[in-house]
């Protein structure tokens, strides 16, 4: 096996260079980014039979147990589009909760589970990631808040990054099942989020998959609206995703 390629890039919407009506100012994180996994954690991982990756993926909609846990969504966006929105490569899953319970929202093999210090700013998080049967790579970041944050806000950070990563229930090598209860995000305010990436594949270049591609129930539960709650939060209904 090569070496898991697990970068993620989390891009903001880049607000100054919106040609629309000034939004409301709120705050927005830098980009989130995940080290490569080591040789030692590549080593733990089994190939995938072609026997598996017979099956398609099958997400849940949302990375909360409780699917009220969640007052706002950032929605996946493509690198060219018609609303001209700064490329985006998962789901934002904001919330206002101090704690509330993760799970995972498909079946796979995990690949690593670590805190996270972003050298730009020093704030802390959980990333975590698992390849499914299928052969796609799931990404969660666990951030307590989003954007720039002052030294005491960070300070709080290491604690609950602390916290969060003693409620994980899973570690690398190990198998998750869909619903699978995983440990919890520890929140700042009502920037809290998980941030959930889907990539094609652990090899070659990476390719973000959209994951309401994923979800089988899509259509039935409250993604589109609580994206355009988002996105009146941002743009005061000038643009909708």
């Amino acid at each position: 096996n090569k070496a898991v390629s697990a970068t993620m890039e989390t891009e903001r919407i880049n607000l100054a260079s919106a040609a629309t009506p000034t939004p409301t100012a709120v705050p927005v994180a830098p980009p989130t980014t995940v080290p490569t996994a080591t040789s030692t954690t590549s080593q733990r991982l089994t190939d995938i039979s072609s026997s598996s990756r017979s099956e398609q993926l099958s997400l849940l909609p949302t990375p909360f147990q409780n699917q009220t846990d969640y007052w706002a969504l950032q929605p996946f966006v493509v690198q060219a589009n018609q609303l001209e929105m700064q490329f985006h490569n998962g789901f934002d899953y904001y919330t206002d909760r101090n704690k509330v319970a993760v799970h995972a929202v498909s079946t796979g093999r995990v690949m690593f589970v670590e805190i996270f210090e972003r050298a730009r700013d020093g704030a802390s998080q959980i990333n975590l990631a698992w390849q499914s049967p299928s052969g796609e790579v799931v990404l969660y970041t666990l951030e307590p808040s989003g954007g720039p944050a002052d030294d005491t806000k960070i300070a709080e950070q290491k604690i609950l990054a602390q916290k969060m990563m003693e409620s994980m229930t899973i570690q690398a090598g190990d198998d998750v099942r869909q619903g699978e209860f995983i440990g919890y995000l520890y929140g700042q305010d009502e920037w809290a989020h998980v941030h959930m990436t889907v990539k094609a594949s652990n090899n070659g270049p990476e390719e973000w998959l959209c994951p309401a591609d994923f979800i089988t129930k899509a259509k039935d539960s409250d993604l589109l609206s609580k994206s355009l709650i988002w996105a009146e939060h941002l743009y005061k209904d000038s643009k909708q995703p």
